[in-house]
């Protein structure tokens, strides 16, 4: 059978560094804004899985690199309002690879499902909901686990791949995936199995070293072994750039739903598909 446990690891960094870049995103968007857009979708969307399934039982853990105080208040802010067990947990070492390394790390000495997810997707409502029913789906009809992405990747309207699938869930298709970024959800076991392969995460961002931790060479490799799939329509949109947003993904309305004065923790808006 599938997992009803599920273990979701928000990974952070709004530390000085980070922001000194004055980063804008999607035009004008600066990124201490989009993150905490960000998490309010999370939020939100673990609400409403809870609601949906009553046997359902989640982990929230925001693995923050040593982000300015002001904005772990707000972390502590908006985790307050989760229906579920939450912690927000310093990394061990400061770094953007040794971050992903510890959460995969936490993951392989856990039980049941993960879900990594870094602090710049925004989510539909619906998405913790379906990811997880989804995984389920598959896990029981085939008896092998599988790494679900909330997003397809651009490269999948780029690049021409064979052999592809398409699953219908009891809410929208599926398409099965041979690229993806680090955010996705598995089991544990999956983690421990295959820990070479998430090893070599440890060197993203550290210069020389660090194309030994890109995509390609770790957590993709696991596509050679186990199915991978992500929603059609993308049930989450990396706000990194227009360009890497799925199509059909209304990212201005949800966007708007988790603006401050909007925001509805209690019963966030649902769509169609419900």
């Amino acid at each position: 059978m599938g997992s009803n446990t599920l273990s979701i690891i928000f990974r952070t960094c709004l530390k000085p560094e980070r922001l000194a870049k004055a980063e804008l995103r999607l035009g004008s968007i600066p990124i201490s804004q989009i993150v905490e857009r960000c998490l309010r979708s999370l939020v939100a969307s673990v609400n409403l899985a809870l609601e949906l399934e009553a046997n359902l039982i989640i982990n929230f853990t925001v693995l923050d690199d040593r982000s300015d105080p002001g904005f772990v208040r707000m972390y502590e802010s908006m985790t307050s309002h989760l229906r579920c067990n939450h912690r927000i947990v310093q990394t061990s070492i400061p770094g953007q690879g040794e971050s992903l390394h510890e959460q995969f790390s936490i993951a392989a000495e856990g039980e049941g499902l993960y879900y990594f997810c870094e602090d710049d997707y925004l989510h539909n409502v619906r998405a913790i909901f379906e990811m997880h029913k989804f995984y389920n789906q598959i896990y029981e009809s085939s008896s092998h686990h599988c790494l679900i992405f909330p997003q397809e990747h651009e490269e999948l309207y780029s690049r021409s791949y064979h052999p592809c699938y398409l699953i219908l869930s009891p809410y929208r298709h599926w398409r099965s995936a041979s690229n993806a970024t680090h955010v996705f959800m598995t089991h544990s076991s999956v983690v421990r199995g295959f820990w070479n392969f998430f090893e070599p995460t440890k060197h993203v961002g550290t210069g020389a070293k660090r194309r030994q931790g890109s995509e390609r060479r770790t957590t993709n490799r696991i596509l050679e072994h186990l199915p991978g799939f992500a929603p059609i329509p993308g049930l989450a949109g990396h706000l990194q750039a227009e360009h890497l947003l799925p199509p059909f993904f209304d990212w201005r309305a949800i966007w708007e739903a988790n603006a401050a004065d909007e925001w509805d923790v209690k019963r966030a808006p649902i769509d169609e598909a419900d």
